[in-house]
């Protein structure tokens, strides 16, 4: 019969062993995650003051320094991080956003950016979120002058000056009733107007405007009949360039009475060293000289605005040069120094493109965020880099 072995102290030894073991593997796990932690902390550190960096050098000019908006939309928005992704952030950066201006800055896309720039630039973004408000699409509001723009360049050869009528055929008949007529509008609500304007009355020749004006545009023109049915007067919202165009395009068609009158609604608004120019053309006008008065008008719509380059150095820096460089060195746009575009174009044709801006390209336009004024001190400004 064999004898009983007794292992016990075997056991106790494996045990212990294991033991041992188990917390030396503890320990380095232990001591491995909180390496991992540090690393991952330095990391995002660094990711984060690069992405800032570059975020400064090439975001702010359309994004705002602290996300808020200008140009381009805000980033600083609790609503677009908490529903964009960092994949989504990252995309749009590195391809940009079609049919905005939003440029791709990926490198593999033809932008100046590696992907880690970009990873690094999401980050930064990313860190808004904590404290982002919440930032909400302003709700379209109506507006009268706008309507009267409108007003002015589609209804005003049929319904009159100040939608008063009196605009006659080679017959003598009113060619379409007045608008602005106080017991017209008692009678017909802006719903009958809306119609009317949306559908037209082919029947007699009203056009079809719901084809080419948009929905907000109609608003603005329910804002304008609104205006007239309480007895206001309403200018229109437009450029000085827009009004000289006006002139200019009234008397080549020999209308002398047209011309003074966009010359008028001109003058109020205009500025710098050619606003001498408006009552010498004016006159030549009222005196029946058109030729002479032609000619000066088309020097002045070509040379309209002009501007101070001094300030129009501090506007560009702020404004433009995120795109075209602090130098016009180009970078997403054109080179600005020199630039062709500009030492080829009248200062109306530089002010008429960046007021539209360009479909498709990071060139939007900046009607509604830049005055007239403001980019005729830019315009200034960039005809220094061309001498």
């Amino acid at each position: 019969m064999l004898k009983n072995e007794n292992y016990s102290k075997q056991v106790l030894t494996g045990l212990i062993i294991t033991l041992v073991l188990l917390a030396s593997f503890s320990f380095m796990f232990l001591a491995e995650t909180i390496r991992l932690e540090e690393t991952t902390v330095e990391h995002n550190k660094h990711s984060l003051g690069h992405g800032r960096a570059l975020y400064v050098e090439n975001c702010t000019s359309c994004h705002g320094t602290r996300g808020e908006g200008i140009v381009g939309p805000a980033l600083n928005d609790k609503i677009l991080l908490e529903a964009a992704s960092d994949g989504v952030l990252f995309a749009s950066i590195q391809t940009g956003r079609p049919n905005t201006t939003m440029p791709a800055w990926g490198q593999a896309y033809g932008g100046a950016l590696t992907d880690e720039d970009i990873h690094a630039i999401v980050d930064f973004i990313r860190a808004f979120e904590e404290n982002a408000p919440e930032v909400h699409a302003d709700e379209f509001t109506p507006s009268a002058a706008r309507g009267a723009s409108i007003f002015a360049s589609a209804c005003f050869t049929c319904h009159g000056e100040d939608g008063l009528g009196g605009i006659e055929n080679a017959e003598g008949i009113e060619v379409a009733p007045a608008i602005n007529d106080a017991a017209a509008l008692k009678k017909n609500d802006n719903a009958w107007y809306q119609q009317v304007i949306v559908n037209g009355l082919p029947a007699t020749g009203m056009p079809i405007w719901g084809e080419t004006l948009s929905d907000n545009q109609v608003q603005d023109l329910m804002a304008l009949i609104d205006a007239w049915r309480a007895g206001e007067d309403v200018a229109p919202e437009a450029t000085v360039a827009q009004m000289l165009g006006s002139a200019h395009f009234s008397l080549e068609q020999g209308d002398g009475d047209n011309a003074i009158f966009y010359m008028n609604r001109a003058q109020p608004i205009a500025f710098g060293p050619l606003l001498s120019d408006f009552d010498s053309i004016s006159t030549d006008i009222e005196a029946g000289k058109n030729a002479a008065a032609l000619t000066a008008l088309t020097e002045l719509r070509d040379a309209w605005p002009q501007g101070d380059p001094v300030v129009g150095e501090t506007l560009y820096q702020e404004t433009c040069s995120g795109c075209h460089g602090s130098e016009g060195q180009g970078g997403v746009g054109k080179k600005m120094q020199p630039s062709e575009f500009v030492q080829e174009s009248t200062n109306a044709e530089v002010f008429a493109f960046t007021l539209e801006g360009r479909d498709g390209t990071a060139m939007q336009g900046y009607s509604g965020i830049l005055t007239e004024e403001q980019l005729a001190d830019i315009i200034a400004f960039l005809r220094i880099w061309q001498e």
